[in-house]
């Protein structure tokens, strides 16, 4: 490892240990110099961001835009107030039970895939903790890693945040929060404090009879084809109700048209860089395969930009992901609890479904988003926050707002003062009988009926025989008065 790298490890470090950034202010005032230096280097990261990405000017603004959102909502975070008020609670004899500290070092090992707000989007999330960042950044021929530095460099305190370009030691490692972006993070049996990884999950889409079918088409069509299909939220599988299928086949290809259209209106971008040509023609020939043993079916376009039915639900492109693929695979399914079946098997569940959306009404939304496993459900809409940057890590849940948050990068570290409930460990000991009586007391009751009460179905038996039966008898009782009062009439008479 280069010299001038373990000076910058041992300079993090010595920061960390110092606690640099614990303090507020300072905090606020690195935002500040970052969202200035960003705001200055604008056209510079939309140029990068096109050519590193191969996107479009509007995808750029897109990732540009995110980004500097992403910093102002961590900014806005940030309260003097309410952070002077927990700290000083213990000395006013106040329990701070929510209080948490910072993990000393966060290193970032960022993604490829938009790279500007892959790296920016933890780096804000650790400053807001108070956490000082190492960012990897390899030595290539981009222009975002390079802009990237230069900005960091910038606006940063130098003392505080790093840049290296080769994998820092495993021991060094164990003392920090990783966010391993690629997850191709080797720690040799060392542990770090805490790994933020963003494992490659799917993404599935259900379109059932009782959605919008083409609002339905139009979001899943945007989310494969933006970013040259690499978004890693981007729908890998629609479920569709055999009863739409025609009409969302149809709309789906629709779509795809007007994504054509739209791309040759604006003369867009040659988007086959060489990593791009080789994952396509990787793609295309997984396709080939399975149109070779009749697994798949064209309904509209080709494998650059298009719509496939995969007809055997057991092939692996009915439970795998292709990396930047714009082709939308589609699969019948016929009823709700089919659509779970088919979810539920051991061969889907290899890949967890990280995002899932249903195209439904809301009962059976409900339904289908309570018995199929994910880590987020969105219904009737596909958000537009997850065309960029990566994953969320998966054990943390995904926020629309930030996709890194403060608290992935800190650790509990409450404050207790002794209360009214307090027991004090000297005294414990004759409190015995007391606290054996208060745990034998029995549990509070459920509010389920006892045995034998009337339930729902007895209800309505009942409610049936009093709204069908008393008319009845209510007739036959008049109508025998009245014979009786004829009679009588009669006998009088």
């Amino acid at each position: 490892m280069p010299d001038s790298q373990s000076a910058v490890l041992a300079r993090v470090k010595g920061a960390a240990i110092d606690g640099r950034l614990r303090i507020l202010r300072i905090r606020q005032q690195q935002f500040l110099s970052l969202h200035s230096v960003l705001v200055q280097q604008r056209e510079a990261a939309l140029q990068a961001i096109q050519s590193d990405d191969n996107c479009s000017l509007e995808e750029a603004l897109i990732v540009y835009g995110s980004s500097l959102i992403e910093l102002r909502n961590h900014y806005n975070a940030l309260d003097l107030p309410t952070d002077l008020e927990q700290e000083y609670r213990i000395a006013k004899k106040k329990s701070n039970e929510d209080r948490r500290t910072p993990i000393a070092i966060t290193y970032i090992i960022p993604g490829k895939f938009t790279l500007f707000f892959s790296v920016l989007s933890p780096l804000c999330a650790a400053l807001e903790a108070g956490s000082c960042v190492i960012v990897e950044l390899q030595n290539t021929i981009l222009k975002t890693p390079k802009l990237l530095q230069q900005i960091i460099f910038e606006s940063l305190d130098r003392e505080a945040f790093g840049i290296v370009s080769a994998r820092a030691p495993v021991k060094y490692l164990a003392h920090c929060v990783v966010v391993d972006q690629n997850t191709d993070l080797t720690l040799g049996g060392i542990s770090p404090r805490r790994v933020l990884s963003s494992p490659a999950h799917r993404s599935i889409a259900v379109v059932d009879r009782t959605g919008d079918v083409e609002l339905a088409a139009k979001e899943i069509v945007a989310s494969r084809s933006a970013f040259g299909g690499a978004t890693p939220y981007a729908v890998d599988l629609v479920i569709v109700n055999e009863f739409v299928l025609e009409r969302f086949n149809t709309a789906a290809a629709r779509a795809l048209n007007e994504v054509r259209e739209r791309e040759k209106a604006k003369g867009a971008r040659d988007m086959e860089s060489e990593p791009n040509r080789r994952i396509k023609l990787s793609n295309s020939k997984i396709i080939s395969e399975a149109e070779k043993d009749d697994n798949v079916k064209w309904v509209g376009g080709d494998s650059n930009l298009g719509l496939l039915q995969v007809l055997n639900r057991d092939h692996p492109l009915a439970r795998s992901r292709l990396t930047s693929s714009r082709v939308v695979f589609v699969h019948p399914t016929t009823s709700l609890d089919d659509s779970i079946d088919l979810l539920s098997t051991d061969h889907q569940q290899e890949i967890p479904i990280a995002a899932l959306y249903l195209f439904s009404a809301d009962r059976e939304a409900k339904y289908l988003s309570q018995y199929i496993a994910n880590q987020a459900t969105y219904v009737n809409h596909i958000p537009a926050q997850l065309l960029i940057g990566p994953r969320t890590p998966f054990d943390y849940p995904i926020n629309l707002q930030q996709r890194y948050t403060h608290d992935m990068f800190e650790i509990p570290s409450p404050q207790i003062v002794p209360s009214a409930r307090s027991h004090l460990t000297s005294t414990i000991l004759k409190k015995a009988s007391f606290i054996d009586s208060i745990a034998r007391k029995p549990l509070k009751d459920m509010g389920q009926p006892p045995s034998g009460a009337w339930g729902f179905f007895e209800q309505g038996i009942v409610i049936g025989a009093f709204t069908y039966l008393l008319p009845m008898i209510g007739i036959t009782i008049t109508g025998f008065g009245y014979v009786l009062w004829k009679c009588y009439w009669n006998i009088r008479g």
